[in-house]
């Protein structure tokens, strides 16, 4: 995904940004893998209410 993103901007611009960006993806991921939409994922960690996956 970084190597997209490279593509798509030109570059990176920070070493946190690319950060940011990966623990936003894996974020998203663990939710789709939970069967959460990404935007009702989005809109609750906005809210400051992240989801968090139950420890099974």
């Amino acid at each position: 995904m970084i190597k997209l993103r490279q593509k798509v901007s030109g570059c990176l611009r920070t070493l946190p940004g690319a950060q940011q960006l990966c623990a936003i993806r894996s974020y998203l991921a663990t939710a789709a893998k939970h069967g959460i939409n990404f935007f009702d994922a989005l809109v609750t960690l906005a809210e400051s209410r992240p989801w968090m996956p139950s420890a099974a």
